[in-house]
């Protein structure tokens, strides 16, 4: 155990309980959380249990916040101000919108207290393992105080800029996801209206030729090195999204993230991409935002 180090954590559900266990074998910790068999709990891993928000701050100055909403983030800052946080390190591993984590910067920086997001992608289980992603946010003196803590329970770290930049990068990783699942049900869906078995469909997205290649080719190969001569043409993947939809309709199978991509193909063709491999749709957004998607020399 690192004796010098004393950590806090406050917020002991799945998260905050995957922490206590990837955690306490190198740190002494001091748990809190308003549910006492939580405590108890993270007492058996080895935590130290706080009496309360304020008793963690008084004993750690690094402190990880595990807290199911905003709300509940900004009700436990307001208590931790009630006891001195100068030279705090406050990290926040809980899912909240950049706006909260600058509130928290104005509400702690007088305080004389920093703030850290660290946003947490992947499961419970390799949090708990020590194997999770952590997308940071923070200063690079503020990063060189959490890295050693958040280090013990990931396999990567990702320090994207300034406090607020883990969070954005988060909501953008879960946006994905989040859409990625509705267009799964959708195909899943006209697969067995057409009579494909789930398994065959499983098998084909899960292949390198299915789901991943738009990341894999296009994004990672044509759009890097913004090459988009030869492949399967804009016209081509317009095409075929016309029949699908046309397919839809006549099985009744409601659509909502493949009828919102034809239109992206539509504008495409319109604007003079229809001859390009259509992974040349990222020219939309570079032409909309003033941005440039190649990143092969970055």
């Amino acid at each position: 155990m690192t004796e010098h180090l004393k950590v806090g954590l406050i917020g002991l559900g799945n998260a905050g309980m995957a922490l206590a266990q990837a955690l306490s074998s190198s740190f002494e910790i001091f748990a809190y959380d308003l549910d006492q068999n939580r405590l108890n709990e993270a007492q058996e891993l080895g935590c130290n249990k706080a009496l309360n928000s304020e008793d963690v701050a008084s004993k750690a100055r690094v402190i990880l916040l595990s807290l199911p909403t905003p709300k509940a983030t900004k009700t436990v800052c307001q208590s931790l101000a009630n006891t001195s946080l100068e030279g705090s390190l406050i990290i926040e591993t809980s899912t909240v919108a950049p706006s909260d984590i600058q509130w928290m910067i104005d509400f702690f920086t007088p305080k004389g207290a920093s703030v850290v997001d660290a946003a947490i992608v992947g499961g419970i289980q390799k949090l708990s393992q020590g194997k999770t992603t952590f997308l940071v946010g923070a200063s690079e003196s503020d990063y060189a105080r959490a890295k050693p803590v958040l280090s013990t329970a990931a396999e990567e770290i990702f320090h994207l800029g300034n406090a607020g930049t883990g969070m954005r990068a988060k909501l953008v990783n879960n946006a994905i996801a989040h859409t990625t699942m509705v267009m799964l049900l959708e195909g899943a869906a006209l697969a067995q209206k057409v009579g494909v078995p789930l398994d065959v469909f499983y098998s084909l997205m899960s292949r390198e030729s299915g789901l991943m290649r738009p990341l894999t080719h296009r994004f990672g190969e044509r759009i890097k090195n913004q090459n988009f001569k030869g492949g399967m043409s804009t016209d081509n993947a317009c095409k075929d999204s016309s029949l699908i939809l046309d397919l839809a309709r006549e099985l009744g199978v409601p659509l909502f993230t493949m009828q919102a991509s034809h239109t992206v193909y539509d504008i495409a063709k319109c604007e003079g991409l229809g001859q390009l491999d259509y992974a040349a749709i990222s020219k939309l957004w570079e032409r909309w935002l003033d941005i440039n998607m190649g990143y092969a020399n970055e």
